[in-house]
This record gives C-alpha cells, structure tokens and sequence, in this order.
C-alpha cells in the first residue's frame, strides 16, 4: 500500500501538479486524493472497487502505469483473507475444549427450600371462592329473568299499538333510495381516492414514463430532483438542443460538499443533499433528460410522489460504463 501511495504522490511532484489540481481533473474531491497519498487506505473498507476506479482516474492523469489500481485491488483481497483465516483458527481454538472438559464444569444441582405455606390448608380461601361463584350465578339467572320480562312487555306494546303509526311502503322506498345514494356516493369517493396516485412505467430502453391521474385539473405539475452525489448536471426538454436553465436551476455542479461519501451512503433513501425544483406546463411538456458525471442514487419526484427507481437506474459513473443520463416522459 506504502509504494502505491508513494508512487502516486512522487508522480504528481514530478508532473508539478497540486492535489487541488489533480482533484479538479478528476473530480474526486481533494480528501480522498490526500489519502491516497497518504497511505490511509483503511478508510476506504467496504469500497475497495471505488478506491480501485479511483487510482485508474489519477494513474491516468498522472500518466503512470494504471496497474497499481490492479495491485491495490489484489492487496486488499489478500488481506481479507488473511483475516478469514485468522478467524477459523480462533473457531478451531473453541471448538477444541474436550467433552471431559465440560463435565467437570458440570456443578450439581442445588435443593430448593421447601417453603411450608404450600401444603398448608388455606379454609378461608375455599370459603371465598364458593361465596365468588354464587354471586356470579345469581347475577346471570338476574340478567336472564329481566331480558325476558323486557322482551315479553316489548311484544306486547307493539301488538297494542296504532297501525297509523307503522312504517308505510312509501317510506320504506324512500329510505332505501337514501341508503342506495349513499352507497353510491361511497363507491363513487373510493373510485376517486383509488385514481389519486401518479402512475410510473418503465421501457425496454430503461427510461420512465409518468401519467398523472385521471381528471387531474392542475394546468402544470413540478418536478423535484435530489442530488445525492457530487455531480455536474445538464439538462434538455422537449428534444431542445439548448440546455435549459430557470431561476431555480442552471447548469453545473450540484451537491459539490458530496464528492467524498460512499457510493452506499448515496443510495440511501434519507441522505441529505443539494435539491432543485422545477414546474412545466401539461399541454407543453413531453420529455426531459437530465445528464450527469455521477449518476449515484439520484430521487426524483413528481407532485411529491416519488418514483420508484431500481439501483441500476441511478448507479452509473464515468468509469464503470453505466447509464449517466435519466430520461422522463409524460403520457397525455
């Protein structure tokens, strides 16, 4: 590790180049450059594939051979399984106490005391426990004799009282019109609740596409985008070859204060970043694509709904080959 840090470090003096400098043509921000020369590789653990793309990027621009991003790669491998091994030796170390052993660190079980109050005869107790399920008998024939005695009284008021006063067929009709309204007003409330949502689609392609919900009556829809990552943006609307650009967004670098997080604390759903909203009318909209230099965990959301990306959609970079550009249509 000492040689490729030192091997890094005497190629930027010898091209006369600052870390500033190197950091600016790389874009990795001037921390991780610092650390690399300074041999604190322990800091990259768990991201070794990164610290690996980044050592091509600076072998690169330094004009030094790109295989000590090779070499770093297979040291931090031998490492690891230098570890593994230590681990199944102090596995092996357990496992090998005898069973002779743990009999001797058997210890005999102790007698428990006995304590007198269990065998003796608590009479008082008995006594309550009868007197308990006589008041509950007693309430239950209580209830049932004045259930009975309600219910034969409640017959017989309603045999004595006014045929006037029964419920007539019209009426009948009317309250089931009511509950039949009702019950279509609910069905109705349930349709438009269950419509509510933004609808996202995937292609072949990989792009996204939206559709807002049916009887939506907002003449524009806004656009919010979450930059997770250090990145320059760019973006086209409507196949416009000029890059677009309002009060709220211009061209350039976002989230800059990010260039040396992980890869993994960019895909996180609560990390905090550098944020742009955008509004476009309905009837004039019909795509956009944004393209970037890190395209690491990047949220967007329409009317706040968020849209639902997988991890390959937003895990491309100018080193691993993946897709830096994120296209969005509107279905009308």
């Amino acid at each position: 590790m000492d040689k490729i840090s030192e091997k890094i470090k005497a190629a930027r003096i010898a091209k006369g180049v600052t870390i500033e400098e190197v950091a600016e043509a790389t874009l990795l921000s001037v921390n991780i450059i610092r650390d690399i020369e300074d041999g604190a590789f322990e800091r990259f653990v768990g991201d070794e594939l990164y610290v690996k793309m980044y050592l091509k990027k600076i072998a690169r621009y330094l004009e030094i051979d790109e295989t000590i991003a090779d070499d770093y790669y297979a040291i931090t491998r031998e490492i690891k399984k230098a570890d593994l091994k230590t681990i199944d030796d102090k596995k092996e170390d357990i496992g090998s106490v005898t069973f002779i052993d743990k009999v001797k660190n058997i210890q005999p079980p102790k007698k428990q005391p006995v304590k007198k109050g269990v065998y003796e005869d608590h009479y008082i107790l008995r006594y309550v426990k009868y007197a308990i399920v006589i008041v509950i008998v007693i309430a239950i024939i209580c209830v049932l004799g004045y259930s009975f005695i309600f219910t034969n009284s409640k017959d017989a008021k309603f045999e004595n009282s006014n045929p006037s006063q029964t419920e007539t067929s019209d009426n009948i009709k009317k309250n089931t019109t009511k509950d039949t309204k009702k019950s279509t007003t609910k069905k109705k409330t349930t349709k438009k609740q269950t419509t509510s949502e933004i609808t996202f689609t995937k292609n072949a392609d990989g792009d996204y596409s939206f559709k807002l919900p049916e009887g939506y009556e907002g003449d524009t829809f806004k656009l919010k985008v979450d930059f997770t990552f250090a990145t320059t943006v760019d973006l086209h609307v409507n196949g416009d070859t000029n890059s677009y650009q309002t009060d709220t967004f211009k061209r350039g670098v976002y989230s800059s204060n990010l260039a040396n997080i992980s890869a993994s604390d960019a895909l996180k759903d609560d990390s905090a970043c550098e944020s742009v909203e955008l509004e476009f009318n309905v009837n004039d909209f019909q795509y956009l694509e944004f393209s970037y230099s890190w395209n690491l965990g990047h949220r967007y959301y329409i009317n706040d709904q968020k849209i639902p990306l997988e991890e390959s959609d937003h895990n491309g970079t100018r080193s691993n080959g993946k897709v830096r550009t994120f296209k969005l249509t509107l279905d009308k």
